[in-house]
């Protein structure tokens, strides 16, 4: 198993040269028209059958060809994606069983955990956090905009982003305007019981709200990093931080200047779905461009049982401007309901020794948003946000031990070799090649793709284009 400290950092600075110099696969590059070829994609190690690996390579090129097409406004910019609010640190503590769901036993637990927080061993980065740095290591430019305070977590997390190649902080409040409450940063105390089972303990669930209270417009260093990046990332902890008039129209403004919104409704999906903040998420689920909800977070958004029915449901809204809905299922894999071809998309899970889910499904939306603002097809990138969920399982925590590139190209080559063969044994065939099911090439197409954003200024080529 390759992960923990085996991290390949994909920020080119930190770039791990033994995976081999690699030329980007132009087939894959969202510009190219259906028309052109792509002479191999580079899958030679997924068969010992030399005549097989030609036909497939050939069949996967074709199948590619015909698929990609850009569903993105291509943008040039700094930053391939902005994470918006949400920095905490999260402190992991081992429980017994996890605590009842009744609100003054959790506060109560807050109160003891706070006052004495477990030392440094069990600290690690959380919130957006987990979404940057399997960002960053899928080799995009990512910042976050958010609070941290002047404290010791705070400047844990400052350190510890700059070592992942994310770039710096813009504060949403200076520090001259900082009040008692705002000079601690956020902690979030993530409970995990024996099977792995998790949840979560902090601010973000008693209030007071908004948790960043006095901030009513955006500083303009940060303002100026949204108006320079190709996508914004958030999650429904956003709403507890900041005013929700103050964030739809950010993001309004935002999107009128070219950015794709992303967003993950997360553990606060049932405190958004219903009173006060109810209109807040349908108009926040209008202005995404991609949504992204596990199967129990979709039942509390749109009442809807099923997956598939619940990420139609946020394409049929008569405002929405979604393009991809998203509904993750775990072990059972994931759906994408989209307006482009396939309608329907749904995603076999791969087969992973599993540490726990943590950050899992943070993970998966880096691999989403890489996929959706460069344009490539959807199986490509549902296969990648597959194999990126699948390696961060295999881990334990979040942060720091998100899923790292070698463990997903690791995972991608031998899903890809397995799905070759067995599409080979007895497979569809047509004029006597291979014909590669849509599983088998999107993890063909994602290998490629991860290796062609781990190409130094692979990236910057493809926005310009």
């Amino acid at each position: 198993m390759l992960c923990g400290s085996q991290h390949l950092h994909a920020h080119a600075r930190a770039r791990d040269t033994s995976i081999g110099q690699h030329v980007p696969c132009q087939l894959l590059q969202p510009s190219l028209r259906k028309k052109q070829l792509c002479p191999s994609l580079r899958i030679q190690w997924l068969t010992s059958a030399e005549s097989r690996k030609s036909a497939c390579a050939k069949t996967a090129c074709s199948q590619a060809t015909a698929a990609v097409q850009p569903v993105a406004r291509q943008k040039a910019c700094t930053y391939d994606v902005i994470a918006l609010g949400n920095l905490c640190l999260d402190i992991f503590v081992s429980v017994p069983e996890l605590p009842p769901t009744e609100v003054h036993s959790r506060q109560k637990l807050l109160s003891q955990l706070t006052a004495s927080p477990p030392s440094r061993a069990a600290w690690e980065v959380g919130g957006n956090t987990n979404f940057m740095i399997a960002a960053a290591r899928l080799g995009m430019q990512v910042a976050p905009v958010g609070h941290l305070g002047p404290d010791e977590y705070g400047q844990y997390i400052k350190d510890v982003l700059q070592r992942e190649g994310v770039h710096e902080v813009r504060p949403l409040i200076g520090l001259e305007h900082l009040d008692e409450s705002l000079k601690q940063t956020l902690l979030c105390f993530v409970l995990v019981a024996p099977d792995s089972a998790h949840s979560f303990c902090s601010r973000y669930d008693f209030g007071p709200w908004p948790l960043l209270p006095g901030v009513t417009a955006m500083p303009p260093p940060a303002w100026q990093a949204l108006q320079d990046t190709r996508a914004i990332y958030l999650n429904g902890c956003l709403f507890d931080e900041l005013p929700s008039n103050m964030v739809l129209s950010v993001l309004l403004k935002a999107k009128s200047n070219g950015a794709v919104i992303c967003f993950d409704p997360g553990p606060r999906s049932w405190v958004l779905s219903s009173g006060p903040r109810r209109p807040t998420l349908d108009a926040l689920l209008d202005l995404s461009d991609v949504v992204v909800m596990t199967e129990e977070e979709a039942l509390a958004v749109t009442g809807q049982t099923g997956a598939q029915a619940a990420a139609q449901w946020v394409l049929n809204r008569p405002k929405s401007s979604t393009q991809w809905s998203i509904v993750k299922q775990g072990s059972s894999g994931s759906v994408l309901c989209s307006r482009q071809s396939p309608g329907v998309y749904n995603q076999s899970a791969l087969e992973v020794p599993v540490g726990d889910t943590v950050g899992c499904g943070d993970s998966f939306a880096a691999a989403i948003v890489l996929g959706y603002i460069r344009g490539y097809n959807i199986p490509a990138t549902m296969a990648l946000a597959n194999a990126v969920g699948a390696a961060t399982a295999m881990g334990t925590g979040a942060g720091t031990n998100v899923a790292s590139a070698q463990t997903v190209l690791h995972l991608l080559s031998n899903a890809s070799a397995a799905s070759t063969k067995n599409n080979g044994n007895g497979g569809e065939k047509q004029n006597g090649d291979a014909v590669l099911s849509d599983q088998a090439y999107g993890n063909a197409a994602a290998l490629q793709i991860l290796q062609d954003s781990l190409t130094p200024n692979y990236g910057e080529s493809a926005s310009a284009s």
